[in-house]
């Protein structure tokens, strides 16, 4: 692996839209090639740092500065390392302030007039001073998560401690469905399909076994949406859509025509409909952001 820290300025003043569009398109690719690290933005000037595969990385930043959005680009550092120090964030960001430079005193040499192409792309000691401690006070402030442990109130803490023990509770739970669900599978499978004979094998027990099969799959959806929330303390709602979606394809497949009623029909037909245009629209929502390099 390796690590790179460039430097360049921004061709105009962006606003707070235009960095979250940067942000929404680094972290998705970054997560699709597994490259982590950090950007940070003041007096516009950007500072990045990106880690992972040295072909991946390299690839990323020939992109990176093909990008109109910026100028200047220059690399700082680039360096061979053995393990992550970025490793938790697709793309940590931090927006400085004259506040956060009051807190870099203690960088020798460094001021607010500092932080621009030039004089950072000749002080990379500098440059690394100033990423360490930023990076170390991103991290604490992760610490602080919807379910922190890390907290003043120690009843809170309790509760926290209770809610997460229920949360990988409930992911046991669901993985002894699933492994159910996979015995039901099989089960099905030998009763449907291999135990009839032949000529007696309808499209219902086809349809069965169908709906077995969906009721595992529907299974690992939850515990998938259960595990994410242990590790980030949020569901993620496209993932709660489409699990919303395969359940309720479930329902449809396995229709018994000649038992319900129209109204029923009708019902499900306008929760399929409000479920796809969410998830279409959160979709669309998001690649429409994702629209640069960075």
């Amino acid at each position: 692996m390796i690590q790179i820290t460039y430097i360049s300025s921004s061709v105009g003043p962006i606003n707070q839209n235009g960095l979250e569009d940067i942000l929404v398109k680094s972290r998705k690719n970054n997560n699709e090639v597994g490259i982590t690290g950090m950007l940070i933005y003041h007096n516009d000037t950007f500072l990045q740092v990106l880690e992972g595969d040295e072909e991946k990385v390299d690839t990323l930043m020939s992109k990176i500065k093909k990008d109109g959005r910026h100028t200047d680009c220059r690399i700082v550092s680039k360096k061979k390392i053995q393990q992550r120090e970025y490793g938790d964030w697709n793309m940590g960001f931090k927006l400085l302030s004259e506040k956060d430079f009051r807190t870099t005193k203690t960088i020798e040499g460094f001021n607010q007039d500092n932080f621009n192409a030039t004089f950072l792309s000749n002080n990379a000691n500098i440059v690394d001073s100033l990423m360490e401690h930023y990076r170390k006070d991103r991290a604490e402030s992760i610490k602080h998560e919807e379910l922190s442990l890390h907290h003043d109130d120690r009843l809170i803490v309790f509760l926290h401690r209770t809610i997460r023990a229920a949360v990988r509770t409930l992911s046991v739970l669901m993985m002894i469905v699933i492994l159910w669900g996979v015995i039901d599978v099989l089960n099905s499978i030998y009763l449907n399909l291999l135990s009839p004979a032949v000529s007696t094998l309808t499209v219902n027990h086809i349809v069965t076994t169908f709906g077995s099969f969906l009721a595992v799959l529907i299974a690992i959806e939850i515990f998938i949406n259960i595990t994410l929330y242990i590790r980030k303390d949020i569901i993620h709602i496209k993932l709660v859509i489409a699990t919303a979606l395969m359940a309720i394809a479930r329902k449809v497949i396995i229709f018994d025509f000649e038992d319900i009623t129209p109204a029923y029909i009708y019902a499900t037909a306008s929760v399929i409909l409000a479920l796809g245009i969410t998830y279409w629209l959160i979709e669309r929502n998001t690649k429409e952001k994702v629209d640069g390099i960075f």
